[in-house]
């Protein structure tokens, strides 16, 4: 018994030239502050990832907007961590959703850091604090 070969991306067919990319989904809204810091410590990113988060957060309004931009310099300067371990920090949020940078594609020295919540993350720190308090 033979099985058909799996498909590589040689297979793919090629996108025309000049054709439109793959629509980017629209950005999402700032998240309010506290859920978001709540959805970060429940989340399961590593514990100085989160320090990075919450120091980030620390800057922001209930709303989440972020008037003063810390930047890269500033998390440095408020976690002691050092830069290379805050960008990867922030590397990181940003990958799973929790910020977004502005302009995107922007460097953390210079963009603007905004909150955003990621899909099921509200919802998984509802969960994980109900827990905690029946706990109690």
């Amino acid at each position: 018994m033979t099985t058909a070969a799996r498909p590589t991306p040689a297979h793919m067919p090629r996108r025309r030239p000049g054709a439109p990319a793959a629509k980017e989904a629209p950005p999402r809204p700032p998240a309010h502050r506290e859920p978001w810091q709540k959805a970060i410590l429940a989340s399961s990113l590593p514990a100085n990832f989160r320090f990075v988060a919450i120091a980030l957060s620390t800057h922001a309004d209930g709303a989440g907007q972020i008037a003063q931009q810390p930047r890269l310099i500033g998390l440095v300067h408020n976690t002691g961590i050092n830069a290379r371990q805050v960008a990867v920090a922030l590397t990181a949020l940003r990958d799973r959703g929790f910020l977004r940078l502005s302009p995107p594609g922007g460097r953390y020295d210079t963009a603007d850091l905004i909150l955003t919540m990621p899909l099921g993350a509200a919802a998984r720190a509802h969960r994980a604090n109900n827990r905690s308090n029946a706990d109690a």
